[in-house]
């Protein structure tokens, strides 16, 4: 079972600030609930026939990618993997989760405009590569976090004082 889920959508449906507010709780994927009591999520593997099938040509497709782990434990959603055939096209083992919407306190990563070249979308990396790039992205994430509260003063270091008593 993959880690990360992965959904496409128009850049119109998904909020400018998704991922920078995502750890306040109040923003959250809604989906094709409407029209089905789950929301359809891909494995990378059928992220390229579903952009090719449902968003052809179109400019303004994001790409968000959701932890699985997330969406179980901390949203309390249920993730099942059932036999279907997609709108996309194809039929198969496809990732439906149940229990309302996704939170974007679920997103595993920024969601990314995807760009287009000869007509066919271009995708980041995804699956154990994603996993891999993402450990990145949070360290860097982290580190930028701590520049907007450096004061440029030396920092603390307890042993200097304790070598004065």
């Amino acid at each position: 079972e993959p880690e990360v889920l992965y959904r496409l959508a128009l850049k119109a449906d998904i909020p400018e600030d998704a991922w920078r507010t995502r750890l306040q709780w109040t923003g959250a994927f809604v989906g094709d609930q409407t029209t089905n009591k789950f929301i359809s999520l891909l494995t990378a593997g059928q992220l390229a026939s579903a952009a090719l099938t449902m968003f052809e040509g179109k400019t303004d497709v994001m790409l968000l990618s959701f932890t699985v782990e997330s969406m179980r434990e901390e949203a309390d959603l249920k993730v099942k993997f059932e036999a279907a055939e997609a709108e996309s096209g194809g039929t198969g083992a496809f990732a439906h989760v149940y229990g309302g919407v996704i939170p974007y306190a679920c997103l595993y990563s920024a969601p990314a405009l995807l760009a287009l070249e000869d007509g066919k979308h271009v995708f980041p990396l995804t699956g154990a590569a994603a996993v891999a790039a993402g450990m990145l992205v949070s360290e860097k994430e982290a580190y930028e976090s701590d520049a907007g509260t450096d004061d440029g003063l030396e920092p603390f270091n307890q042993h200097k004082f304790d070598e004065d008593d």
